[in-house]
């Protein structure tokens, strides 16, 4: 339990100083605070000729965010998701369901501002802890991080957000298994600020 309180204290920690990072450098930019929600569609890529049959599953997100900039602007997240997903090793089927503390923090630019309406693109590493442990094959684990990248485009219509975004692991999530997670979600969020 400790480690679990460890890491949102963590991802709580790197949001605050990105936040205050890009924030403070100027005060004319603009700062918006919002929450957000949505569906995951997620797999467990792996290049091991011993898993097959994989398939994803869907799975939840939950979170906030914080944007500041101008046209160009960073946006750090903390956001609880779920990863789902099935595969056969050997004979033997797994369906390991992944509870995780996802922290990306991207910088992206507005391709049309115009003050009510916003479309944008945003890219950045991501850094996702695992705070659970998902199902695996005997005597092997999946690891409690992973670092990836994640490449977003989004509108902004009022406070509303609608965001589709591709995640993908640059790390292997389990050694034996060459498993790397690859994820496509749809997310709505309200500016609060």
């Amino acid at each position: 339990m400790n480690t679990i309180k460890r890491m949102k204290t963590m991802g709580m920690s790197i949001v605050f100083l990105a936040v205050l990072m890009s924030g403070g450098a100027t005060y004319a930019q603009m700062m918006d605070l919002g929450i957000k929600a949505g569906v995951n569609f997620g797999s467990l890529h792996s290049s091991s000729d011993a898993v097959r049959n994989v398939s994803g599953k869907r799975g939840l997100h939950v979170g906030f965010f914080a944007r500041t900039g101008g046209d160009f602007y960073v946006q750090p997240e903390v956001n609880f998701s779920t990863l789902r997903a099935t595969y056969s090793y050997g004979e033997t089927p797994y369906a390991p369901t992944f509870r995780q503390l996802d922290v990306p923090l991207m910088a992206g630019y507005k391709i049309i501002n115009n003050g009510s309406m916003n479309l944008r693109v945003s890219a950045g590493p991501a850094v996702a802890l695992n705070l659970n442990s998902p199902l695996a094959p005997a005597r092997t684990a999946y690891k409690r991080a992973n670092v990836g990248g994640v490449l977003n485009a989004g509108v902004d219509v009022g406070r509303l957000t609608f965001d589709a975004r591709y995640g993908f692991g640059l790390t292997t999530m389990h050694d034996r298994l060459e498993q790397k997670p690859r994820t496509f979600s749809l997310s709505l969020g309200f500016n609060i600020l």
